[in-house]
């Protein structure tokens, strides 16, 4: 029988308690994480970005950007084969590195989360509204009132999915992922057809230059930073400490993967595409047009759109089991921690979740009045930013505690400290090679955003420390009559 009240760790962190235990397979953990950061989303658009400012080497930066992560994942492996969690990298760091570091990391992954759900959901605005401008003949689904019907009708049904379950939300991602993969497939393979397809071109390297190398990988890691996310369903995982560390590597290379060589099919056709994209059409339905399958591009943006709904799904069930063991945790309002006894889910979070994920696009939009792929591609550059303190922590930490426990080995040291400064330094070169764009910005909006959430964190642990206390003294003591 699960309960509601919190389980407290050795080191005074509590997780989250009230979910359903064991409920996931294998199959179905790792379904739901491939779901979540999707290998064909990324086929379908990893391209276009990185490809817009990396150049025809853009996939020397999603390769590197998979060796990266991936590598990080190695480095969490060793926690995941000692504690069943559901803070996923939160709760991890704590264990290992001590409440301090645990409530930064906490800060920046808070952030991170709500920007991960905004990004996702933005995605699925730029399909869903090339789908309806070009099957309905309504531009209108470009502008700022056709996005918010498209984020308000595709949030309210995701979250009640969500509430319902996490059994629910993995089989209905499932067979949408099956549903979308071949179009993508078939129209980035007719683009190798194409006149002027020059795939040898992407292998002369004469215009490299390794501050659009790392831009690149910052637009590539979109698609995989919060891949340990599945950590945070441990608890309802079978089998969990064989399971989620095999969801550390298998993610990472299977998405990292699919991108590598999508990136090589999309990048020599981005010339050809240039005016549609920039007119709001979708990367994938302009590719469509350019091979000759105009026919395929509405369908192609809807099954993208329907990929992106399977995504964003996914991400809420994790971010909402992680924002509520923060709330456990007292660094988010105590309102977070609830679990619904009956569906054994996170209600709470869900809700405050999936309404700041309508209300920030919206404003962004209204703010910016760029087009959806433009408002799109520049907080998918701030996204990474997020997760540059939580990796380089439990690269850290994965070496502190194998030290610890005799267990540290030459390769363990090698692969932790590649992970964690290659992904350091993705943020770095961006301030030491700054673009002369807008994106800039997003390399200062990530810290400060980070610092301004760590004090209301703070504000938040010292308003629930001090209420804790207060609660401990007005217990009566028992009486005898």
């Amino acid at each position: 029988m699960s309960s509601n009240v919190a389980e407290h760790a050795p080191d005074g962190h509590e997780e989250l308690s009230g979910l359903q235990q064991g409920t996931l397979s294998l199959p179905k953990a790792l379904g739901l994480a491939v779901v979540t950061f999707s290998p064909v989303l990324m086929a379908a658009t990893v391209g276009a970005l990185a490809g817009g400012v990396a150049g025809s080497s853009a996939w020397v930066s999603v390769l590197a950007g998979t060796v990266i992560v991936t590598f990080i994942g190695l480095a969490i492996v060793p926690f995941a084969r000692r504690y069943v969690v559901t803070g996923a990298l939160y709760s991890y760091i704590g264990h290992e590195l001590g409440s301090k570091l645990r409530t930064l990391a906490g800060a920046s992954l808070a952030v991170g989360y709500a920007c991960g759900m905004i990004v996702f959901l933005q995605a699925l605005g730029v399909y869903a509204a090339s789908f309806v401008a070009t099957v309905f003949d309504l531009p209108a689904a470009y502008g700022l009132g056709g996005q918010a019907v498209i984020y308000v009708l595709s949030m309210v049904s995701m979250a009640a999915f969500a509430i319902r379950g996490l059994d629910t939300s993995t089989r209905l991602g499932i067979g949408l992922l099956f549903v979308s993969t071949p179009v993508v497939a078939i129209i980035l393979v007719s683009n190798v057809f194409t006149d002027g397809f020059a795939f040898a071109d992407q292998f002369a390297f004469g215009g490299f230059s390794f501050s659009a190398f790392f831009f690149g990988i910052v637009l590539s890691a979109t698609f995989f930073v919060g891949f340990e996310s599945s950590a945070a369903t441990a608890l309802e995982t079978k089998n969990p400490m064989r399971t989620i560390p095999r969801l550390m590597t298998l993610v990472p290379m299977i998405v990292g993967g699919v991108g590598v060589l999508a990136t090589m099919l999309t990048v020599p056709v981005l010339p050809a595409i240039a005016d549609a994209t920039a007119a709001g059409e979708s990367p994938l339905s302009a590719m469509a047009d350019n091979a000759g399958l105009g026919a395929l591009g509405p369908v192609a943006d809807l099954c993208l759109a329907i990929t992106c709904y399977a995504g964003v799904l996914g991400f809420l069930n994790y971010s909402a089991r992680v924002w509520a063991t923060m709330a456990v945790d007292g660094i988010l309002p105590k309102y977070l921690a609830h679990v619904d006894e009956k569906r054994h889910t996170p209600v709470r979070a869900i809700v405050i979740l999936s309404v700041i994920s309508i209300i920030v696009p919206i404003a962004l939009s209204a703010f910016s009045g760029g087009t959806p792929f433009e408002v799109y591609a520049h907080v998918a550059t701030l996204y990474p930013y997020y997760w540059v303190i939580p990796y380089v922590l439990i690269c850290v930490g994965a070496i502190v505690m194998l030290s610890r426990s005799g267990e540290l080995r030459a390769g363990t040291v090698v692969v932790a400290t590649i992970g964690g400064l290659g992904f350091g330094y993705v943020w770095l070169s961006a301030v030491l090679n700054p673009t002369g764009t807008s994106y800039d910005a997003m390399t200062w909006a990530a810290p400060a955003s980070i610092l301004l959430a760590l004090l209301v964190v703070l504000a938040i642990r010292a308003s629930s420390k001090r209420s804790s206390g207060e609660s401990r003294r007005e217990v009566p003591a028992n009486r005898t009559d």
